[in-house]
């Protein structure tokens, strides 16, 4: 683990990472600070996700989602979070992260029920605070145990509450004016690499010292819950002999959401058969024993994947895996006794195509939403490499900028400059006087403006973001009466919010330590998070995750 880390930003805006976490990695991880007073938690990135996740003190290490919770179960979590001692919990109910195989992960087959709430979010130890911020509250260890931070600019849609509908964190960055661009760079971070080399995310912007720059740019595709979505043109294998995994090409979505690479059977087939590879039944995993992973460690093996904008030919980059990439740690509960494993996982259909996490390790993710393109490069692993971070501007300046002075999502950089120093002084100086003038005239022309319309009532704007984003699923209706509805815990049970859609709302507001007052549709018992019928017992936990008298 590393000290503690920090937020900075200027034009750009960069995430420093904190610790090597998690039961599927290790991954590099990061600080939130949720709601009023703070409380920071650790939590990954999710490129597929438009809310937050954080694992809810209540219920994440109770035996309701733990059979054997571990004896540092809370700080393994990432560190659980309080609802209740937060003032500015707005809760919105018990909503699934996706329905009727749409939303987060609903191709992979995800089912998770989480708190949806508004509240007040930061990022790193000093990064922004913005208020009324989508963020879930979970609490089984599967599929998520530790929380995460989305990326996806999307809004997050709640189709029971009058189609409700919340903006994400990352746009109300750039609608607030603290980035200029609706853009990011994200890589997952190596801890084989050098003197373990931890993950980058940077708003509005990229770092050179990072990857190899290429020419090849992606489009995105149309699918919002899928749109960092390649052509894998070829896998090929290299170690103690060679073969190819992969010769006809397919669409593959890039998540960094999931740890796995999900690809078609015959291609799991072929990547069993060059590193020796077999499925445990009980866990799903393809566990390694330590003398054959120290047999592929010293074999040199290596993937290398040739990715594409088109199906065949055209410009490629190729992304190279040496075996340390897929020598990942599995613990509890996704196993009983820690072991190494593989990550991969066999797709049942094209939708499941992914290359999750672990492919990011090796390759450096840009993103550009306002332009609609991404760019995916190898990584580069320079020791001495210093940062060089250049910003992707807004696609709304563009016309008044022109070449190298735009860039774009992981694009090359030219610091080069005709200018002598002293005319880039004289010109440094004459635009601070001519900025500072102009700053005070804008100020009295927009006070003004603002007097003027403070009194002045408009009609709202339709909102197209309510008929574009991911639908999460309404709440099923209220349980039929029965005598013991009153010992009932707050909580459904899973086959009614997977089993149970509506549109209507029918329960009255509730909340849980806030001050929402939104339309519910949530039964005045509310539901379940555990995926149980049994009551959820909280649990209380000192920092070093052991249980302490009530």
């Amino acid at each position: 683990m590393a000290a503690a880390g920090s937020c900075r930003h200027t034009s750009h805006m960069e995430i420093i990472f904190v610790f090597l976490e998690g039961n599927d990695g290790p991954w590099s991880s990061f600080y939130l600070r949720v709601g009023s007073p703070e409380q920071s938690v650790r939590v990954l990135v999710s490129t597929a996700s438009p809310e937050s996740m954080v694992v809810l003190s209540d219920y994440g290490c109770s035996n309701s989602v733990f059979s054997n919770a571990p004896s540092d179960c809370a700080v393994s979590r990432g560190t659980l979070f309080n609802a209740n001692q937060s003032s500015s919990w707005d809760e919105l109910g018990l909503f699934g992260i996706n329905q009727n195989g749409v939303g987060l992960e609903a191709n992979l087959g995800y089912s998770q029920r989480a708190d949806f709430s508004l509240d007040t979010l930061s990022i790193g130890l000093t990064g922004p605070t913005l208020k009324n911020q989508t963020v879930a509250g979970i609490a089984t260890p599967k599929p998520f145990y530790l929380g995460i931070f989305g990326l996806n600019p999307q809004p997050v849609n709640f189709t029971s509450l009058g189609n409700f509908s919340s903006p994400s964190y990352f746009t109300t960055l750039k609608d607030e004016g603290t980035i200029p661009s609706l853009s990011w760079s994200y890589t997952a971070g190596a801890k084989y690499r050098l003197k373990q080399v931890y993950a980058q995310l940077i708003f509005s912007g990229y770092d050179t010292s990072r990857f190899t720059a290429n020419s090849v740019s992606f489009s995105m595709a149309d699918d919002v819950t899928r749109d960092l979505v390649v052509y894998l043109q070829s896998i090929s294998y290299s170690g103690s002999t060679s073969a190819i995994l992969l010769s006809d090409p397919i669409l593959i979505f890039i998540d960094s959401t999931d740890p796995n690479l999900w690809l078609p059977e015959a291609v799991c087939d072929a990547f069993e058969q060059a590193f020796g590879l077999t499925l445990d039944s009980e866990s799903g995993l393809y566990l390694v024993n330590d003398t054959h992973n120290t047999e592929l460690l010293n074999s040199n093996a290596q993937v290398t994947f040739r990715l594409s904008d088109v199906a065949s030919g055209g410009d490629a980059v190729t992304i190279t895996l040496p075996y340390d990439a897929f020598a990942l740690t599995a613990q509890a509960p996704l196993v009983d006794n820690s072991s190494y494993y593989f990550p991969l996982k066999r797709a049942a259909n094209s939708t499941q195509y992914t290359l999750g996490r672990a492919f990011l390790q090796e390759a450096y993710l840009s993103a550009d939403y306002e332009r609609g393109i991404f760019n995916v490069s190898a990584c580069a692993w320079d020791e001495n490499a210093e940062e060089h971070i250049v910003t992707i501007s807004s696609k709304d300046s563009d016309s008044a900028c022109s070449g190298n002075s735009c860039p774009s999502a992981g694009g090359s950089s030219d610091d080069s400059s005709s200018l002598s120093n002293g005319a880039v002084a004289g010109i440094a100086i004459a635009a601070l006087v001519g900025v500072a003038i102009l700053a005070a005239v804008l100020f009295f022309f927009i006070r003004r403006q603002r007097q003027k319309t403070a009194y002045k009532a408009t009609l709202p704007e339709t909102d197209v973001s309510v008929l574009s984003g991911p639908v999460h699923n309404a709440p099923p209706p209220p349980p039929e009466s029965s005598d013991d509805s009153a010992s009932q815990t707050r909580f459904w049970s899973p086959e009614a919010i997977l089993n149970s859609v509506s549109d209507s709302n029918y329960g009255q507001s509730s909340s849980s330590g806030g001050n929402g007052n939104h339309e519910q549709s949530v039964d005045e018992n509310g539901m379940e998070l555990d995926g149980d019928g049994t009551q959820i017992q909280p649990v209380y936990h000192e920092l070093d995750g052991s249980e302490v008298g009530k």
